[in-house]
């Protein structure tokens, strides 16, 4: 079975809301946007090893850095989307994005997805972020 415009778009609201649900704190809706088993790595793998924070799984561990101890930034604003498809179940979603951060700054990144087809609809199994400053 081939990705159809409606996964299409299912697989695009599911990226965007992710944003969302973090720029509005809406930490129990993370459920609605990631696998129960999802990954959430934010750190910079072009230097060996990787630092930064994570990698965070499982979603009551996400929700707990996230809610308890990450600190966030204002905005999430995300745009040009490009999907690949690795299996009619699964792809992978680059997103560019632009991050206000405090102090007027703004970073600029790349979030990677492995959104996964799931019985609740599409959701996020695995975020990793590439910054580009």
């Amino acid at each position: 079975m081939a990705r159809t415009p409606q996964d299409t778009l299912e697989i695009h609201e599911v990226v965007v809301r992710y944003g969302f649900v973090v720029d509005d704190r809406e930490w129990d809706r993370f459920g609605d946007v990631l696998t129960e088993d999802a990954v959430i790595d934010l750190r910079n793998h072009d230097v060996d090893p990787p630092v930064g924070l994570g990698p965070y799984v499982g979603l009551e561990e996400i929700v707990h850095h996230y809610r308890d101890v990450l600190t966030h930034p204002a905005q999430h604003m995300l745009v040009n989307h490009v999907i690949d498809d690795v299996s009619d179940d699964e792809v992978v979603v680059r997103s560019k994005a632009l991050v206000a951060l405090p102090e007027q700054r703004v970073a600029d990144l790349v979030y990677r997805d492995v959104v996964v087809r799931t019985p609740k609809g599409w959701r996020i199994r695995h975020k990793t972020v590439k910054l580009y400053h």
